[in-house]
């Protein structure tokens, strides 16, 4: 287990306050324990990173996402001893893997347009309208997640494709977002996991 998180690349943690997520420095990896180093965090986000709190890691490895849970053994100023998780999760798929939605969607001055949102990623969203949208603006949008944070940001179609269907003719627009904070994209790369994860789990299951 620690010689794949050693292979990882680009880290971030995720305390039980969202809010204080941050980057953080692997020091070292055995078989009970991970050294790491809060690089980034303040003096107040480093408040959320105490001993005995429960965390959500995520980086890139060789052969795509690595995620897992853990629990914060022993802190000195922005040291943290976290526990090997048992096991953790490598899914092979494109940076931003595309998932369901379940959550609200505004699209300023579009919301009768809108019909459904195909998909969503940490990368963009395709959705489906009754009108086309215009390739060359970009659009303000509010995205609330199950877990309730909202995401404010810009959505730029990059591919607008036209579709036959018993209603009539709509609108397959795939866009990108513009203007998106480096927390509100870490929101969505950990609800794109958890949904990952649920349908894993339901498949095992099966």
């Amino acid at each position: 287990m620690h010689e794949i998180i050693k292979k990882g690349r680009d880290f971030r943690i995720i305390p039980e306050n969202f809010e204080s997520a941050t980057i953080f420095e692997l020091k070292n990896a055995d078989d009970n324990n991970l050294e790491i180093e809060l690089t980034k965090a303040t003096p107040q986000e480093l408040e959320d990173y105490k001993a005995g709190i429960k965390v959500e890691i995520f980086g890139s490895g060789g052969e795509g996402l690595i995620f897992f849970e853990s629990t914060i053994k022993e802190q000195n100023g922005s040291r943290l001893l976290v526990e090997m998780p048992k096991h953790c999760k490598n899914i092979q798929r494109r940076e931003y893997s595309r998932v369901r939605f379940i959550g609200e969607f505004d699209i300023e001055g579009q919301n009768d347009n809108v019909v459904s949102i195909e998909d969503i990623s940490a990368g963009g969203m395709k959705l489906i309208t009754k009108q086309p949208l215009e390739a060359a603006q970009d659009y303000k949008i509010k995205i609330t997640l199950i877990n309730n944070l909202t995401i404010e940001c810009l959505l730029h179609p990059i591919r607008i494709e036209e579709m036959q269907t018993q209603q009539g003719t709509v609108y397959a627009i795939s866009g990108c977002y513009k203007d998106i904070a480096s927390i509100d994209r870490v929101a969505l790369v950990q609800y794109s996991f958890k949904v990952l994860m649920e349908t894993e789990n339901r498949e095992n299951e099966r």
